[in-house]
């Protein structure tokens, strides 16, 4: 973590940040921009999607979105439903939680979560984000396993479009 100096902190706040349309500010506290409501399920996803590196806590959880116990732990028990967090721990009474990073679902969370930035801000986190995620998971599915290239002639085609009559088939599809 980079410490904040006060010189630091002077220029942070003179930066002028774009407007909010105040038809959205009633949406900027709200999980996902209101997209999906405030019910503690949205407050819970927000947090893990938020920072999906560290183990989360039931009681953790309750501070962070000032929920009850039971709304806290039926939540959790949703999104280990759906498979968005997993229990790793082996104690039962106190269970601990991790974000299944692998999850499309958490990606297209994370996605969704930059796409409001690049909509309030302006930015181009998004664009970013699927960039990356290309790279390290498609591109390779993705690439042909051979290129080819040959004249018409080489094919057997004349100028004019015709099929040579001695033409024959130099490759068949891979």
């Amino acid at each position: 973590m980079i410490p904040i100096t006060q010189e630091g902190m002077n220029t942070m706040s003179e930066r002028t940040l774009p407007e909010l349309p105040e038809n959205l500010e009633e949406f900027l506290d709200i999980p996902y921009g209101g997209l999906f409501g405030n019910s503690a399920l949205a407050q819970i996803v927000e947090e893990i999607v938020a920072d999906p590196t560290i183990h989360y806590r039931p009681k953790y959880l309750e501070e962070l979105t000032g929920r009850k116990p039971k709304t806290v732990r039926d939540a959790l028990q949703k999104l280990v439903q759906l498979g968005l967090i997993e229990n790793v721990s082996k104690d039962s009474h106190h269970p601990v939680y991790r974000v299944v990073v692998e999850s499309k679902k958490f990606i297209a969370l994370s996605l969704l979560a930059y796409a409001l930035l690049d909509d309030r801000d302006k930015t181009r986190c998004m664009d970013t984000a699927i960039l990356d995620y290309y790279h390290k998971n498609l591109e390779n599915q993705d690439k042909p396993l051979a290129h080819a290239t040959a004249s018409p002639e080489m094919w057997g085609i004349t100028a004019d479009g015709k099929p040579h009559k001695h033409g024959f088939v130099v490759a068949e599809g891979v």
